[in-house]
C-alpha cells in the first residue's frame, strides 16, 4: 500500500512522479474494493480536522466519507475566526487533537504557514491558487476512461484559475499534454505557469496555450472547463460573462476534439454559461464519474499520508 515520502499535500509538487502515479492507481484499486462491498481501513483509527473558510459540498462530503470508511473520524470547523490567531498557534493546538488537517480557504499562504510548523499532515482542500485534490480525481477519471495517461491531451477552456493551475503542475508529469485557451487577461498566474513549464521540461507531457478554443480542443482526448466566476470574484461576474462569451464548451466545440473525447468539469457548473445546458447529460460527459472519484482519490491520499505501518490492500 502506498506510503508517501512527503508529510504534506499542498500543491501536489511535494510528491514524486512515481508517487503521483501510485496515488492514481491506489485510488482506482480502492474504488474497486468499495464497489465490491469490502473494507479497507488504516492500521489505526485516525482523526481528521477539516477547516472551511469557503463553503463546500464535494470537498466536505468526499473527505468525510473517505475518512469514515478508512475507520477514522472527522471534526469540522466552518467559518472559523482564525484571523484572531496566528496559523502557527492554531496548528499547534490542532495537532494535539488530530492526525491530519484539511484546509479549504482562499488564502494559500495560510496553508503554507500551517504546514511550516505542523508535525501532522496538512492537506490543501482548495485555495485560490491550487486545487490538487481535484486534479487527482481528474487524472483517475482519465486513466479509467483511456487505460493510460501517457500521450493523452487534455484541453482546458475558460478561466485560468486554481483548477488550471493544478492541471498544469501535475498532469504533464504523468505524460498528459495540457492545451489551454483563456480570454485575454484571464490566463493562469505567470508564476505558476513558469513553475509548471519547468516541471514539464523533464517529463513527457507538454504545455501549450492557444488564442482560439477550437485550436486548443483540436484532437483532444478530454475537454475541461470551470465556472466563469469563482467564489470571491462575484463582483466581476458581469464583466466576466462578456469576456468569456466565446469560451463556452458545447457540442459544437466538442466536435473539434477526438471522437473518443470526454467532457470534464470540477462542479458546480452553471448550465448555459461555461457549458451548454445539454452537454453534461451526453454520453461523452464524465463529470459525475469525476465527482465520485474525489472520494477515492482523497481516500488514497489519506492512506498515503497516514498509513505509516504499511498495511496492504
Amino acid at each position: 500500500m502506498i506510503q508517501l515520502s512527503t508529510k504534506h499535500f499542498i500543491t501536489g509538487e511535494e510528491v514524486s512522479t512515481t508517487e503521483l502515479s501510485d496515488l492514481i492507481d491506489t485510488a482506482i484499486e480502492l474504488k474497486k474494493i468499495r464497489h465490491t462491498s469490502k473494507d479497507f481501513r488504516l492500521s489505526r483509527p485516525c482523526h481528521l480536522a477539516m477547516m472551511f473558510d469557503k463553503p463546500s459540498l464535494r470537498t466536505r462530503f468526499s473527505f468525510s466519507v473517505a475518512m469514515t470508511e478508512l475507520g477514522g473520524h472527522v471534526i469540522e470547523s466552518v467559518g472559523a475566526n482564525r484571523k484572531k490567531e496566528e496559523p502557527k498557534d492554531t496548528i499547534r493546538v490542532l495537532q494535539g487533537y488530530v492526525d491530519a488537517v484539511m484546509i479549504r480557504t482562499d488564502d494559500p499562504q495560510f496553508v503554507f504557514d500551517m504546514a511550516e510548523v505542523s508535525r501532522v499532515p496538512i492537506i490543501n482542500g482548495l485555495t485560490d491558487d491550487d486545487h490538487p485534490c481535484q486534479t487527482l480525481a481528474d487524472l483517475q477519471t482519465l486513466k479509467e476512461r483511456f487505460g493510460t495517461l501517457e500521450g493523452l491531451t487534455l484541453s482546458y477552456v475558460g478561466d485560468g484559475n486554481n483548477i488550471l493551475h493544478s492541471l498544469l503542475l501535475l498532469a504533464p508529469c504523468l505524460g498528459v499534454n495540457i492545451h489551454y485557451s483563456c480570454p485575454q487577461g484571464y490566463g493562469p498566474s505567470s508564476l505558476i505557469l513558469n513553475r509548471a513549464i519547468r516541471r514539464a521540461s523533464g517529463a513527457n507531457g507538454r504545455i501549450q496555450s492557444f488564442v482560439r478554443p477550437e485550436d486548443a480542443v483540436a484532437g483532444a482526448h478530454a475537454v475541461y472547463t470551470d465556472v466563469w466566476t469563482s467564489m470571491g470574484f462575484e463582483k466581476s461576474a458581469r464583466e466576466r460573462a462578456k469576456a468569456f462569451l466565446e469560451f463556452q464548451v458545447n457540442e459544437e466545440l466538442m466536435s473539434y476534439a477526438d471522437r473518443s473525447a470526454v467532457f470534464l468539469h470540477c462542479l458546480p457548473m452553471e448550465r448555459g454559461q461555461e457549458v451548454s445546458s445539454t452537454l453534461p447529460d451526453l454520453d461523452c460527459s464524465a463529470i459525475f464519474q469525476q465527482s465520485e472519484n474525489r472520494l477515492h482519490a482523497q481516500k488514497a491520499l489519506l492512506v498515503g499520508l497516514l498509513n505509516r505501518d504499511g498495511v496492504s490492500l
